[in-house]
């Protein structure tokens, strides 16, 4: 396994460059305990040491339960491995189902609170607001983290789907006024081109090249989500179009993402690597600090995803695949 560092208040935290993404297609009302810990057992053998959560995974309505804290905290009771792994979650997504926005103080302590009782531990060593709300102040946001920071509750602030503005904007706040800043992202970021647009979520951010330019000029490292683009090149060199479901054909089946297809079917054939593994080493290999976080409903998908961390792409190459 590869590593990057990722600063906490308490030193620096070695984050896996492929994280164990529990995610709602997986961690949810129709996936057994037993067959959840398998496939966390298998990473942990693998030598994975980050499981990626968040308070509304596995909900299908709002006031459902947060069923992927509750399975990722019998884990951990069950294997008594909580200072052996890095735990993120994540708090403050808009209401499921409805993308009304949820940031306000009062819903940042409130979903912190009770990701530690799903999880029943006493601390995380990442936690993610989820979401932004620009019409916020910083300042807002900041103070509330910060205040759970200094309880010894979160070892590492992380921002997920804010611009690069925002979160220098908030993190020249927070060390101006003594608070901890943001140190890590979470951002959509694949091989493939998407935009919030097509997705269709305007809350998301994915990558491109502003954001791209950013995250090299502050140096804060990314934890890329739908690192595989939905399995759209897996799918498309097993089997083509037909293999693809409506949404991710909407999402991901354009010209350009045909040529990069292209490209990625070259190296795949030459180099005798799988498109998931390959997706993968194209965000553990990047000159942008990244680690691919990765969703699997098998023991065989984490088996083949895990291997791209062994594929070692110069940045050239890397950046070839987008060009």
């Amino acid at each position: 396994m590869k590593f990057m560092n990722v600063k906490a208040v308490d030193g620096i935290i070695r984050m896996p460059k492929v994280v164990c993404g529990a995610g709602s297609v997986l961690f949810n009302d129709t996936m057994d305990p037993k067959g959840a810990f398998t496939i966390l057992d298998r990473y942990i053998q693998l030598g994975g040491t980050a499981v990626d959560t968040a308070k509304m995974y596995g909900k299908l309505e709002d006031s459902d339960p947060p069923r992927s804290e509750i399975l990722i905290g019998k884990w951990i009771k069950e294997r008594k491995n909580r200072k052996e792994i890095v735990l993120i979650t994540k708090g403050c997504a808009p209401v499921v189902g409805k993308g009304i926005a949820r940031v306000s103080v009062e819903n940042i302590h409130k979903d912190f609170t009770e990701s530690l009782q799903a999880l029943d531990v006493d601390y995380v060593d990442v936690y993610f607001m989820h979401r932004d709300d620009p019409q916020l102040p910083v300042s807002v946001i900041m103070d509330a983290l910060d205040e759970h920071v200094k309880a010894g509750q979160i070892r590492a602030l992380g921002a997920s789907n804010w611009t690069v503005a925002r979160i220098n904007e908030a993190n020249a706040y927070a060390v101006s006024q003594g608070k901890t800043p943001f140190t890590v992202s979470q951002i959509q970021w694949s091989m493939a081109y998407v935009t919030p647009e097509i997705w269709p979520d305007p809350t998301l951010v994915c990558m491109n090249e502003t954001e791209y330019k950013g995250y090299l000029e502050n140096k804060i490292p990314v934890m890329a989500f739908s690192s595989q683009a939905g399995g759209y090149f897996a799918k498309m060199v097993a089997g083509g179009e037909q293999l693809l479901s409506p949404k991710i054909k909407r999402r991901y089946d354009c010209e350009i993402n045909r040529k990069r297809l292209e490209k990625l079917c070259a190296f795949c054939e030459k180099n005798n690597v799988s498109p998931a593994a390959l997706c993968v080493a194209y965000i553990t290999n990047n000159r942008l600090e990244g680690a691919a976080i990765i969703g699997s409903s098998k023991v065989a998908q984490m088996e083949e995803s895990i291997q791209g961390v062994d594929v070692d792409l110069d940045f050239d190459t890397c950046d070839s695949f987008i060009k």
